[in-house]
Order: C-alpha cells, then structure tokens, then sequence
C-alpha cells in the first residue's frame, strides 16, 4: 500500500523550510509515497487545510528564505477536542506527520503521536533550543543575517563614536546573541541565561579604550529604549538601539542550512522505510540521528557551559 506523508511548518519560520520541503517532496516522489503539504501548521491540519504535492513546482522557492506552505502558532492544539478533530480530518489521507519547527511544534508532534497520528520531528529554528541536537535548521542562516547587520550598524557608529545596543531574537536562548558577539567581536553581550547586571555593563563600557562599543541583547530581558538612555547618563556617550526583529530570519538560507536539509531529506526516507516513526531527529557531531519523541527533546538543557564560557569572555 502506497505510504501518504503530511508535512507541516509550525511557529517562527527560519531558513532552510523551504529546502527541506522540497527534498523531501523529491524523495518521496522518486519513492512512490503521496506527500501532502499542510498550509498554515497545526491550525492547517485543524481546518483540513490539505493539497497533495506530488506535483508541485518548486523551481523558484525551494532556496527561498521562509516556508511556502506558512506557519501560524496554535495554542489550541493543547485542547484534546481539538486534536480529535485533526486525528479526523486526516483519517485515511495521512499516515506519517513530518513537522519542521521548534520547542512548540515539537511538543504538539508529541501529542499527535500519543493520539495514534505518528509524527517525525525536524529542528527548524533560529533559535537553536531544541535539546538533543547540537544544531537546528536555521541558526546559522541567522547568525549570518545578524552578523551583516552588526558589521553595517559599526560602520556608522565609529565614524560617529556611539555606543549601540543591537536586539537579537532567541526567546528563553542567548544562543543567537552569544555567537554573534563572538562572531562581530562585540563588547557585551546580555543573555537569558544569566542575570543581566548593569553595574557590570556600565563599569565596562567605562573602561573600553575604544571609541565606540556594540551590545547585543536577547530579546525580552531588557527594555533597549530605557537602556540606551541610562547608559547615556552613566557614560556620557551617545547611544543608539537597534531591534533586528525579522531581519535576522527572513533572508535565504547559507549553504550549510541548503546541505543540511538535504541530507536529512534522505535520512527520514531511509527511517520511513524502515517504519520508525514517533521519533526526533538530530544532529550529532556532524551526523545525523534520531531519537524517540518525548520530553527530553523539548527541554532546552544542552550547551550551558558553552554559554557561561563564552558570556565570561565577551564580558570579561
């Protein structure tokens, strides 16, 4: 019996969706499985929104920065009611769900698949918060977007000697913000993980024998209007805020986030084949591998010391 695969797009979209879709449908076509694109996430399988894509053209989107089927947050999902209708609606039009997104989708992948709908989960996130995988499709991408941005924002703030804070995506993750201030060689850097201290950030802007200084936040710690003002105060230097917002996630991806999906396009088909299903995939030292779905994939708990590491540094 010919296999009908579903494939979503759920929460924030990061580069390299698109690739990852378009190998997949290639694969699954070359395999003799139906793939149906399910538009808009969850809230797409809640309202049967289902087109098979057998025969779609991929020829302009497939290198194309954000996700051709959409996305949506559906806190909905949590509701039982709501996840019986989906297990409905799908009832002999799909057995596998592939789900490409972060910490939320991985968590209502989970619950499908407690409900009989087996789903394989793919780390699509800028983020990069998803444990058990060293990397997630996206992050890079990101990190490349936000480094262009900070190299443009430091040109114009030496010739004019400011200080500026630069905002940077990450939720509850300073992933983002740590390996971009690594990567621009930034003065401070005010993550999620760690308590932010003024103090700090005041007495070493005070000593920086440079003419200008860059900070980079996590989004949601710290109101950077508010900031920029009081570091005025204290410092007696003009000081800009910049919030990259959707900047940093809308370009097209760099090739490592293009190879990646690739690869994991085959490696789901070879999984598929051998019928395990209900699992994550991740990457490992550079390979891939899968485990089951459950909680210790969700919770982001990977990567601490990296972090504390390199926060001491850049702060020091």
């Amino acid at each position: 019996m010919t296999k009908k695969i579903g494939i979503l797009t759920s929460g924030g979209d990061s580069p390299g969706m698109n690739n990852i879709i378009y190998n997949i449908v290639k694969n699954c076509i070359n395999n003799n499985y139906n793939i149906y694109g399910i538009y808009d996430g969850y809230k797409g399988l809640y309202l049967n929104k289902i087109k098979l894509l057998n025969n779609y053209n991929f020829i302009n989107i497939k290198n194309k920065g954000g996700t051709f089927l959409g996305s949506s947050r559906f806190p909905e999902l949590k509701n039982y009611k709501i996840r019986k209708k989906i297990i409905k609606n799908i009832k002999n039009k799909i057995d596998i769900l592939i789900v490409i997104g972060g910490e939320g989708s991985y968590i209502g992948a989970k619950k499908l698949t407690d409900m009989n709908l087996p789903c394989i989960t793919i780390p699509g996130t800028i983020d990069n918060d998803i444990n058990n995988t060293d990397y997630t499709i996206g992050h890079y991408s990101a990190i490349e977007n936000i480094m262009k941005s900070i190299d443009k924002i430091e040109n114009t703030i030496k010739s004019h000697k400011r200080i500026s804070i630069i905002e940077v995506m990450g939720r509850k993750c300073g992933k983002l913000a740590i390996l971009s201030a690594i990567s621009c060689s930034c003065d401070f850097v005010i993550i999620p993980e760690i308590p932010f201290i003024k103090k700090k950030l005041f007495k070493k802007l005070k000593k920086n024998n440079k003419k200008y200084s860059i900070i980079i936040i996590t989004e949601n710690i710290y109101n950077i209007k508010k900031l920029s003002k009081e570091i005025e105060e204290k410092t007696k230097k003009e000081t800009r805020y910049t919030s990259l917002s959707y900047i940093q996630r809308g370009a097209d991806p760099i090739s490592i986030d293009r190879i990646l999906s690739k690869k994991i396009s085959y490696f789901i088909i070879k999984l598929i084949k051998k019928n395990k299903l209900g699992i994550s995939i991740e990457i490992k030292k550079n390979k891939l591998t899968y485990s089951k779905l459950n909680d210790n994939n969700i919770i982001n708990i990977n990567n601490n010391n990296f972090i504390k590491k390199w926060f001491n540094i850049i702060n020091k």
